[in-house]
């Protein structure tokens, strides 16, 4: 991971989080946060670990992240624009893929599916863990009758990164309806419960577990490497006492994490340099 340009302004975390929340290939930056953990940060989505980071933004106590700015350097020109500090002014991003995702609803509203359909392809192509965006690209898939779309769509919002959000219910109904199916990502949602927290035991978890491996075995790394994230971003919300009973460690799935992405994606995410 790479961050080409000199930003002398802006202050970047020297640790690169490590996951699950901030999620793996975070980098936090001091200028412009709100304080008690709220920040902005460099992230690299998993894959895209040769391509310019976007800026996100971290709400901590609400273990959740949002796609504020396309670049580093639409964020500088925020940040300028505000005196350096967290302001409500907002600059031009017509490469965001945040901005096109609000223009889809628009264009949904208007009745306009085609058009909203051709920005959220382009949206969650460029950001492939906005899982807002998935979800709707999923629901005007099935308005137009294309169903197969439709369950890919439903698919990919359920492989995204959850700290950006957990997958919404018409997500699973598209794949809980779909017809059976060797791809073990549908068939995971179609036996699972997504119900976690205040529970004892759930069975998830090792629906999840076998579905990572079986993806691993078919060579669908990115896949596995997603769904090992989402796993360990709910698990890591459990008690003390349901982790035991799973064998979860936080500090060992972060090391098996990091030389997954080390084996497969030529980068363990632990570390950024600039040019």
């Amino acid at each position: 991971m790479r961050l080409s340009g000199q930003f002398n302004a802006l202050s970047f975390d020297s640790d690169v989080a490590r996951g699950p929340y901030p999620p793996q290939g975070f980098v936090s930056i001091a200028e412009g946060a709100l304080g008690n953990g709220d920040c902005f940060g460099l992230y690299w989505p998993l894959g895209r670990e040769g391509d310019a980071p976007f800026v996100c933004e971290m709400f901590h106590d609400e273990w959740r992240m949002e796609l504020r700015h396309s670049s580093v350097q639409v964020f500088s020109q925020w940040l300028e624009l505000n005196e350096g500090e967290y302001g409500e002014l907002e600059v031009e991003d017509p490469g965001s893929p945040t901005a096109q995702l609000e223009q889809a609803r628009a264009q949904v509203l208007a009745g306009q599916v085609e058009q909203a359909v051709e920005l959220l392809r382009a949206a969650c192509t460029a950001f492939p863990e906005l899982q807002q965006g998935w979800a709707l690209l999923a629901s005007q898939y099935m308005r137009q009758g294309q169903r197969d779309a439709a369950i890919d769509a439903a698919r990919s919002a359920v492989i995204a990164n959850w700290a950006f959000g957990i997958p919404e219910a018409g997500v699973l109904r598209i794949l809980r309806a779909a017809p059976a199916s060797t791809d073990p990502v549908i068939a995971l949602v179609q036996r699972m419960g997504f119900a976690f927290g205040g529970a004892k035991t759930n069975p998830d978890y090792a629906l999840m577990q076998a579905c990572i491996d079986d993806c691993w075995a078919a060579g669908d790394v990115l896949t596995a490497l997603r769904l090992s994230q989402n796993r360990c971003y709910v698990l890591a919300g459990e008690t003390v006492s349901f982790q035991e009973r799973e064998g979860f460690t936080l500090s060992r799935w972060q090391a098996e994490f990091a030389a997954q992405c080390q084996a497969v994606l030529n980068d363990d995410r632990r570390c950024f340099g600039q040019d």
